[in-house]
C-alpha cells in the first residue's frame, strides 16, 4: 500500500521519466555512433581506471568524475570500443533523468505552481534528450548538481539548519570533480550568497547559523577537493586544480588567438606528429596537459590588459549569441527577471529569489568570459532561463499582475519558444550521416588496419577510437620525402590522406584502398 501511494503521488514525475525514456529510445539509433574528441577521452580514463592503471587514469586535464561513472560497466562488460560508447550514452541518459529531478526539486523550492511545474518538465525532455544522445560530456551533470546546489541554498529555511550548509560543501566538491570549473564557481556564489543571508538577516540565531554554516560548508569543500587536488598536484609537481585553465588561457592569447575574436587555430592541428602521452591515451587529445604551449599574462602588460578586455567583451557578445541561438527568447526573460525582480507588486522573498538567479547567471557566465564561452558549458544557464521563465509567469498570475487566461496565453507562448529549436537541432542531428563507425568496420575487416595511425586531418581520431589504435595526430605536406620521414620516425604503420589531390611515392609506404574509398586514400608500411 505503501508502494502504492508513493507512485500515486509522484504520477506526474513517472510520465515525464516515461516521456523522455520513449523519446530516447525512439530517436537513439541516428546518435549510437557519434562520438567526439572530448567523449573519447573520458572513456579512455575511464578504461584505464578499469584497468587499475591509476598513475595513467588521473588527468589534470579531463575532471575525473563522469570517467569514474563509468568505470564500474568497464569492469562487468569488459573494453571494447563499441562497449565504451554505449557505456557512456547510457550514463548520459540516466544523468538526464537526474537533470529532471534536480529542475524539479529547485521548481519545488521556488514554490511553483504544481502543474506549471510539470509543463516545465515536459518542455524539457526534448532538450535534454538532445543533449544527453549528442554530447556524451560532463556539462550536463555540471548544471544539474549546480541547480541542486542552488535548490539547497535559496531554501527559505537554509539558516535554521547546518545541514543545508554541509550539503552545498558535499555537492559542491562532486560538481569540482565533474569539472573544474565549479571549484571557483563554489566559492565565490558560497560565500557571496551566504553574506547576503547575513546581512539581510535580522535574527541572531541564523546569523550564526549562516556564519558558521558557510565556515562548515567551505571547510567541507575543500576537504574532500583537496582529496583530488593533491593527486594531480602531485602527478604534475606543480599546485594547480585542474592545467584545464591554464591550457585554454593560453590558446585564447595573442600568441595562438584560438578565440572569437581572431579564430586562430590551435597547434595541435599544425605542429605535427605527437606520440601519445601514455599506454592508456590514444591520441594527445587525451592528456592536453602535456602539451607545451607558451603562456600569457593579461597583467603583464597594458597590451596584454587590452588584449584580456577586448576578449572578454567578445567572449560577452559571444555567450548572448550562443543563449540566443538556442532559446530565442533569452533577451525578453533576462529583462522580464530583471523588471519582475524589482516590481512592488510582487513579494520580497520571490524578488529576491528572482535576483539571486541573476546574480548566478552573471558570475557563472563571467567566468567563462574570460577565456572561452561554448554552447554545451551554458547548459547551466539555459536551464535556469527556462525555470525563471516559468518561474515569473506563475508569480505574475499569484500576485494578480496577469489573469488565468493571459497566463496561460504567456504558457502557450514560452512553450512554442522553448520546444521549437531542440526539435529543429534533433531533426537536424538525424539526418546527418556519420560515416567513423562503419568505415572502421570496413577498414577492419578488408585491411585488417591496427597500430600507429596519422593523417592529413585530426577526423581520423574517430576511426582510430573504433580501430583500437593510436593516433598520432595530423601533418600535411606535399613533400613525399619529408612526409616518408615523418612518418617512420614516428613509428607510423597508416597514413589516411582524405581529399588530397596529391599522390604521394613514399619509399616506404604503398597505397591500400586503390581508389575503393571516395576522398580517401590510405598508405600502408610495406
Amino acid at each position: 500500500m505503501r508502494n502504492w501511494s508513493i507512485l500515486k503521488n509522484n504520477w506526474d514525475i513517472l510520465i515525464i521519466f516515461i516521456s523522455y525514456f520513449f523519446l530516447v529510445i525512439l530517436i537513439f539509433p541516428y546518435f549510437q555512433f557519434k562520438i567526439l574528441g572530448d567523449e573519447i577521452s573520458y572513456i579512455n580514463i575511464a578504461h584505464a581506471y578499469a584497468l587499475g592503471h591509476w598513475a595513467n587514469a588521473i588527468n589534470g586535464y579531463w575532471s575525473p568524475m563522469y570517467s569514474w561513472l563509468m568505470v564500474p560497466f568497464l569492469i562487468i562488460f569488459g573494453f571494447k570500443p563499441i562497449y565504451g560508447v554505449y557505456i557512456s550514452k547510457f550514463i548520459s541518459i540516466f544523468i538526464g533523468l537526474f537533470t529532471i529531478f534536480c529542475v524539479r526539486r529547485m521548481s519545488q523550492k521556488l514554490d511553483i505552481n504544481k502543474n506549471i511545474e510539470r509543463i516545465l518538465l515536459f518542455v524539457l525532455v526534448p532538450s535534454i534528450t538532445f543533449f544527453v544522445l549528442l554530447y556524451n560530456t560532463p556539462d550536463l551533470l555540471l548544471a544539474s548538481l549546480l541547480i541542486l546546489y542552488l535548490s539547497i541554498l535559496f531554501q527559505r529555511n537554509y539558516a535554521d539548519n547546518l545541514k543545508y550548509a554541509v550539503l552545498c560543501g558535499i555537492i559542491g566538491a562532486l560538481a569540482f570533480f565533474t569539472k573544474s570549473f565549479a571549484f571557483p564557481f563554489f566559492i565565490i556564489t558560497f560565500i557571496l550568497f551566504n553574506l547576503i543571508f547575513y546581512f539581510r538577516i535580522k535574527i541572531q540565531i541564523q546569523r550564526k547559523n549562516i556564519l558558521k554554516g558557510s565556515i562548515l560548508g567551505l571547510t567541507i569543500f575543500l576537504l574532500i577537493s583537496g582529496l583530488w587536488i593533491g593527486v594531480i598536484d602531485e602527478k604534475y609537481d606543480k599546485p594547480t586544480i585542474s592545467t584545464s585553465g591554464e591550457y585554454n588561457q593560453a590558446l585564447v592569447g595573442p600568441e595562438y588567438k584560438v578565440n572569437i575574436m581572431d579564430t586562430g587555430i590551435s597547434p595541435i592541428y599544425y605542429k605535427g606528429l605527437i606520440e601519445p602521452p601514455n599506454e592508456d591515451t590514444i591520441s594527445i587529445w587525451d592528456e592536453f596537459s602535456y602539451m607545451n604551449l607558451d603562456k600569457w599574462n593579461p597583467f603583464g602588460s597594458w597590451q596584454n590588459m587590452n588584449y584580456e578586455l577586448n576578449l572578454i567583451v567578445a567572449n560577452i557578445v559571444y555567450s548572448f549569441n550562443i543563449t540566443e541561438s538556442y532559446l530565442p527568447i533569452a533577451i525578453i526573460l533576462l529583462i522580464s527577471m530583471v523588471v519582475v525582480a524589482f516590481s512592488k507588486s510582487i513579494k520580497k522573498t520571490s524578488r529576491n529569489n528572482l535576483k539571486y538567479l541573476l546574480l548566478t547567471i552573471f558570475v557563472y557566465t563571467g567566468g567563462y568570459c574570460l577565456i572561452t564561452p561554448e554552447w554545451r558549458y551554458l547548459w547551466f544557464i539555459f536551464l535556469l532561463l527556462m525555470i525563471s521563465g516559468f518561474y515569473i509567469i506563475d508569480l505574475l498570475n499569484k500576485n494578480n499582475v496577469i489573469t488565468v487566461k493571459t497566463r496561460n496565453i504567456m504558457l502557450i507562448f514560452l512553450i512554442c519558444t522553448l520546444i521549437f529549436q531542440p526539435i529543429l537541432e534533433i531533426n537536424y542531428f538525424v539526418n546527418q550521416k556519420d560515416n567513423s563507425y562503419y568505415l572502421s568496420n570496413s577498414l577492419q575487416k578488408e585491411f585488417n588496419i591496427n597500430g600507429n595511425l596519422a593523417s592529413n586531418s585530426w577526423s581520423t581520431l574517430e576511426i582510430a577510437y573504433y580501430l583500437n589504435s593510436k593516433f598520432y595526430g595530423n601533418i600535411t605536406t606535399d613533400n613525399s620525402t619529408l612526409l616518408n620521414q615523418e612518418l617512420m620516425k614516428f613509428n607510423i604503420d597508416y597514413y589516411f590522406s582524405w581529399n588530397s589531390t596529391s599522390n604521394y611515392n613514399l619509399s616506404n609506404y604503398h597505397e591500400i584502398t586503390n581508389n575503393k574509398i571516395d576522398g580517401l586514400k590510405i598508405y600502408s608500411r610495406k
